[in-house]
């Protein structure tokens, strides 16, 4: 549970907590009240046919009950029987004479207070009235009921300080408010304090320098804003632990491929100034092999400038809405050019709808294409066949560039975008290994997918896949 989500439900706790426990504290007292069960029972008997008041009577009755303390027992008694009772040993509805009920009394005198009253009330009348005023007097005179009231409280003890029951439900209340806010707090604090510790050991590690410190979120089961900063963490140490295993292994190939022409200058610059190669031919031959030799580290080092520049994305920012069709014509019209000159056969295809339009770099797609089909070049004899079709689909515009040359060997396809890696077969060709690694980050960091499929002695096929819209 986020860190957030537990500090809103700790203030809701706090306010709704008291709130309800406001709202129990007089249902409770509802429900333990004496005259919950005497109002019931009043409603009871004024139901009985056998005790007829008139409607002011009744009202007087309950407005009697009514005014009775929460905290007394009070029993309703009339002809002998007990009508409505709140004392636990008496229930309503007994039958008990007049002198059997003051004995009761008198039994229990010693443990609670008694009081009696007898309000007397007027039946109603069930037939005609009287005639007369006189007649009226006369029947109202013979027709009252007498009822006993009987009301009683404990005998508080003497020197005793008693916890009110009033009271004990705002203790209790109290208790599972502070409970909950107690537990909360606990939770909270944990979580916290386990997350930030674990968090400060992996990352002074990280500093240190030892990026295989895993940073994990196995502390906890639920997640939060501190789980996922642990994994944003350790997102950024495993680029890290990348970018560091990438710069190594960009500096081990930069100081193996820029050793052989460097080694090879020094040499015949070495030979010239010594004398040993004396003749003018001899000294233009080395000269010559001085020359390409620079001509080749120049080349090598734009590759590599080209590359880091190409690893930072600001470009992206700059993209441009360009048809796909002119920009593969045009690359395939200049493929043409240039496989005449290297006696291949070029077959183009271009089906894309001129409508078609994405947005790209236009120099880097160019790049990439040029890249494949350099090494298509290099990688075929005079004779043999370069394919380039582009086709668009409802969803994709496909770019695909095939030979029939040696092919790829099936254990080096899964490293062939590896930087400075170059296959079984590539070996006894000259470069260092960057270009597919340049098409790779072209294509990913457009957004699009690049696919090889390749036999030994039958020939590569890449497509770059361009997603529409």
């Amino acid at each position: 549970m986020k860190i957030r989500t537990q500090l809103n439900l700790l203030v809701l706790g706090m306010v709704l907590i008291p709130f309800a426990c406001l709202t129990a504290i007089p249902v409770f007292q509802y429900f333990t009240s004496p005259q919950r069960y005497l109002l019931k029972g009043y409603k009871e008997i004024r139901a009985l046919n056998g005790i007829d008041l008139s409607e002011d009577d009744w009202n007087n009755l309950e407005e009697q009950l009514k005014a009775i303390p929460i905290n007394v027992q009070t029993i309703v008694y009339h002809d002998a029987r007990i009508l409505i009772s709140s004392f636990p040993d008496i229930k309503a509805g007994t039958e008990i004479s007049p002198v059997a009920l003051f004995d009761y009394i008198r039994s229990t005198s010693d443990t609670y207070d008694y009081q009696v009253q007898s309000p007397i009330l007027r039946r109603k009348f069930r037939n005609t009235p009287p005639p007369d005023a006189a007649a009226a007097k006369q029947a109202e005179n013979t027709e009252r009921i007498k009822f006993l009231v009987v009301s009683r409280s404990k005998v508080p003890p003497a020197e005793k300080n008693h916890f009110s029951n009033a009271y004990l439900p705002v203790f209790i209340a109290l208790l599972i408010f502070e409970a909950f806010c107690i537990t909360v707090i606990l939770n909270l604090s944990h979580t916290i304090a386990t997350s930030i510790t674990l968090l400060e050991k992996s990352t002074q590690k990280i500093a240190n320098g030892e990026l295989d410190t895993k940073i994990g979120t196995h502390y906890t089961r639920s997640r939060n804003e501190i789980t996922s900063l642990s994994e944003s963490l350790e997102k950024m140490r495993v680029s890290l632990k990348d970018d560091l295993e990438r710069r190594t292994k960009f500096i081990m190939g930069i100081s193996h491929d820029l050793r052989t022409p460097v080694s090879l200058i020094k040499g015949y610059a070495e030979a010239i100034s010594d004398g040993v190669v004396d003749d003018m031919d001899s000294v233009k031959k080395s000269l010559a092999i001085i020359h390409a030799k620079a001509d080749q580290l120049e080349t090598m080092i734009n590759d590599l400038i080209n590359y880091v520049k190409l690893n930072n994305t600001d470009w992206r920012q700059t993209l441009e809405i360009t048809p796909i069709a002119s920009i593969v014509e045009n690359f395939a019209r200049s493929a043409t050019a240039t496989a005449e000159v290297y006696k291949r056969t070029i077959e183009t295809s271009v089906q894309v709808d001129p409508g078609i339009s994405v947005a790209m770099d236009k120099n880097l797609f160019d790049r990439a294409m040029e890249n494949i089909f350099t090494n298509a070049l290099r990688y075929t004899k005079d004779g043999d066949t370069i394919r380039i079709v582009a086709r668009d689909s409802a969803d994709a515009v496909t770019v695909s560039i095939e030979d029939t040359g040696i092919g790829i060997e099936p254990k080096d396809l899964e490293h062939i975008y590896d930087l400075f890696y170059r296959g079984t077969n590539s070996r006894r060709e000259g470069g260092m290994g960057i270009g597919l690694s340049v098409v790779k980050t072209i294509v990913d960091t457009h957004g699009w997918d690049i696919s090889v499929q390749s036999q030994p002695g039958k020939g590569t096929c890449f497509t770059i896949r361009i997603p529409r819209g």
